[in-house]
């Protein structure tokens, strides 16, 4: 992150509420928060179908390379599962352009969600999903949240803002640019907080990895990948990372757009 972390956005939510910096996660970690802050994020994130962070098409993300994995068997899920439950397994600590830290814990059954076939599926290919997540804890401290919304429970195979909402757990939506084989994709992390932090961590739930294609002002040209648009080398601008991304809950509403 690039920005002062003590610029003040008034009015992110309403009642001046507040947040310090462009990317305030997890309102219960932070200490300069006042007792009771969750309920009111979650409030208004149910209420505004979810919370876009301001200030995103000013700001910049760095780029994390990523190496091709090495999971070379017949079974290259199962064998990231035995490498990632040796490995991953484990709490960390994460800043993420925030002014305080915030810890997170990735789990054996966290694993199995991210290397099933659904995962997989979401993600451009088997062989930069695997890539990623040999080193998601260093994505993870690299990225960017843009958007916090309700948990809506799956009803009939759908979560729609209609659905129930369970008030004990937010949703933070993080993002993220790499570069794997000569091409940027972005990598977006799914990231549950409890309301009890002293009783469960935040879990990452799920990551996806899809190829960016950046388009040139004229909305026609496409930029070679290997030449990101950044202020300095190394970084990408939120506006190209997170081009056409809707809300998740709020569609035809777009991150960049609802961003102030």
């Amino acid at each position: 992150m690039s920005l002062n972390s003590d610029f003040i956005f008034p009015g992110f939510l309403d009642n001046s509420e507040r947040f310090d910096v462009v990317s305030e996660p997890f309102a219960s970690y932070n200490p300069t928060n006042p007792y009771g802050e969750f309920e009111r994020v979650q409030r208004k994130a149910e209420e505004r179908k979810g919370l876009v962070m301001p200030r995103l098409n000013e700001s910049f993300v760095d780029i994390v390379e990523v190496e091709p994995h090495d999971f070379n068997s017949d079974d290259p899920l199962d064998e990231a599962k035995c490498w990632s439950e040796k490995n991953l397994v484990n709490i960390y600590v994460s800043h993420v352009g925030t002014i305080c830290e915030f810890s997170y814990e990735i789990s054996k059954k966290a694993l199995k969600k991210y290397i099933d076939g659904s995962a997989v599926n979401k993600s451009d290919n088997i062989h930069v999903h695997l890539s990623v997540l040999k080193v998601l804890p260093k994505i993870i401290d690299a990225s960017i949240e843009a958007e916090i919304h309700a948990d809506y429970t799956k009803e009939n195979n759908t979560r729609t803002n209609e659905n129930y909402v369970n008030k004990n757990i937010l949703i933070h939506r993080f993002y993220e640019a790499i570069r794997y084989k000569e091409k940027l994709y972005r990598v977006k992390t799914t990231i549950k907080e409890y309301k009890q932090p002293e009783v469960f961590h935040n879990k990452p739930y799920s990551f996806e990895v899809i190829k960016i294609v950046l388009l040139d002002e004229s909305n026609s040209t496409i930029l070679d990948a290997k030449v990101a648009d950044s202020k300095e080398s190394g970084q990408l601008s939120v506006a190209k990372l997170l081009q056409n991304i809707e809300k998740s809950y709020d569609k035809g509403k777009f991150l960049l757009e609802e961003s102030k």
